[in-house]
């Protein structure tokens, strides 16, 4: 059995539930023992994995470390660097969302590269010491953001960022799905309220939306106002 560590902040647990939770059934297909540790401030997951399937597993568990790098640490940075005015807090979570959708496939190959290959994955270690160019990237689109919006500036932000893209996503009962019907759950790394389906369609990279079941009133006006002509009911094209 090969041994692999992942390892947090304590307060950073969320990162380490959702690393596990969304590789479980991988964990359980390739005959991995998993444990979860908390000592000295730190949170854990102690993988024990079979020989044959390292590398299968080490690169899965580096996609979702870095995962977590372009979704919960360019969030933190951009709630900490970033204020504007003109938005109410659902649109200001959305904002957020937006930001990190824009780049998050550049963002998480960045971080993937530094995650490679490591058998001990300290993901807090990596993101203060190993991204600072990273770190420059999202400083400057920080200082580019206007500092307050007004009118219809987010919505064609969105509009802008969305132009393009073709990929479908499927919202079913309040869950979103990609095309090969799989869960997303990247909302899960974000802090914030309200509109969590339109983050989580969002941060899909989305282009397009088919809706089954009904939705969150917020979510309803949301999706309608930045998605528009591009959503679909499972019948044909809404309204």
């Amino acid at each position: 059995m090969e041994n692999i560590i992942v390892t947090e902040n304590a307060y950073n647990l969320n990162n380490i539930l959702y690393l596990h939770n969304t590789l479980s059934e991988l964990f359980g297909h390739t005959g991995c023992s998993v444990r979860q540790t908390e000592y000295g401030g730190r949170a854990g997951l102690i993988i024990d994995c079979p020989e044959e399937y390292r590398d299968i597993v080490g690169a899965e568990l580096a996609d979702r470390a870095a995962e977590i790098i372009a979704v919960h640490y360019k969030y933190d940075f951009f709630r900490q660097t970033l204020a504007v005015s003109g938005l109410c807090a659902v649109e200001n979570e959305i904002l957020f969302a937006s930001l990190i959708a824009a780049d998050l496939d550049d963002d998480k190959k960045y971080a993937f590269r530094r995650f490679e290959g490591l058998s001990q994955i300290a993901i807090d270690g990596v993101y203060n010491f190993r991204l600072q160019q990273l770190k420059n990237k999202w400083k400057d689109i920080a200082e580019y953001m206007p500092r307050v919006f007004i009118n219809t500036q987010l919505k064609d932000f969105i509009s802008y960022m969305l132009e393009g893209r073709k990929k479908r996503v499927y919202v079913d009962d309040g869950k979103v799905y990609d095309a090969h019907y799989r869960i997303l759950k990247r909302c899960a790394l974000l802090g914030g309220e309200g509109a969590q389906i339109t983050r989580e369609v969002l941060l899909s990279g989305g282009g397009e939306v088919e809706l089954s079941g009904r939705l969150e009133k917020d979510d309803e006006y949301y999706l309608k106002e930045y998605y528009g002509d591009k959503i679909y009911f499972s019948a044909g094209k809404l309204s």
